[in-house]
């Protein structure tokens, strides 16, 4: 076993954050950390944070709608499809400018820099397709289930499909989750499972106690946070983004 295990979520384009997070919790080689999706759009960074997870053995992205959105966009390649309009309604236009600057789209001839994007974006895409919906661990004798939304209460977790990991909401977390199992998911900012805009603080199900929603509302509110727990002691790290912001980070 690894010395820790880490969980986090919902970076959207919040690199210095997340680089923050990993000096907070002292993150090295022997540990290992699950981002549970979203990595990508609204935040001015999203490419960075690609770039740098896939570098590391020890860190394991499970895909999100985000990833699900840009992946969709890239295969069809085509800017008046309805899947590029559904990405940018949510945020994809940051990514777009990201990897733009990336591919140093205005040093190339169009001809060119088609090429490059085509490259570009089968890179991406195999790589979302390589990301699971979801991954299953034991830790100190509890089996946990990570994934980015939630599941179908109505189906097991092995007939879920891509979309409903990915987008669950309501039904899910209001829901009995699995049996002897404890789902640990992003997607749905805190705040708004709470009902109030003022907590952004990891949640615990008071009711059916098998959920742990983890998404700090990073990506959507400009007092939004990034929450990361370690399953071995259940601690939980934080950083605000309004720390980052008066630090000059952002």
């Amino acid at each position: 076993m690894p010395n820790n295990i880490y969980v986090l979520s919902d970076l959207h384009g919040h690199y210095d954050i997340f680089i923050k997070m990993l000096e907070k919790i002292n993150f090295c080689e022997d540990d290992t950390l699950f981002i549970l999706g979203d990595c990508c759009d609204r935040g001015p960074d999203s490419l960075k944070i690609y770039l740098y997870i896939q570098k590391f053995k020890n860190i394991h992205l499970i895909k999100g709608n985000h990833e699900i959105m840009m992946r969709d966009a890239f295969k069809v390649d085509d800017p008046t499809s309805s899947q590029r309009r559904m990405w940018f309604q949510n945020g994809g236009n940051k990514t777009c400018t990201s990897y733009h600057q990336y591919l140093h789209k205005q040093a190339f001839n169009e001809c060119d820099y088609k090429v490059l994007k085509a490259a570009f974006y089968k890179m991406m895409i195999d790589y979302i397709d390589s990301c699971p919906s979801f991954v299953e661990l034991n830790c100190n004798g509890q089996d946990y289930v990570l994934l980015h939304a939630g599941i179908n209460p109505e189906k097991g977790l092995y007939d879920q499909t891509e979309e409903e990991c990915a987008w669950m909401r309501e039904y899910f977390f209001m829901s009995k989750g699995l049996d002897n199992k404890i789902i640990i998911f992003g997607h749905t900012p805190t705040c708004y499972i709470r009902q109030t805009s003022e907590c952004f603080d990891v949640w615990y199900d008071p009711v059916y106690k098998d959920k742990i929603g983890i998404d700090g509302g990073l990506g959507t509110f400009e007092n939004g946070q990034l929450n990361c727990i370690c399953l071995n002691n259940n601690q939980v790290y934080v950083i605000k983004k309004s720390e980052m912001l008066l630090g000059g980070k952002l």
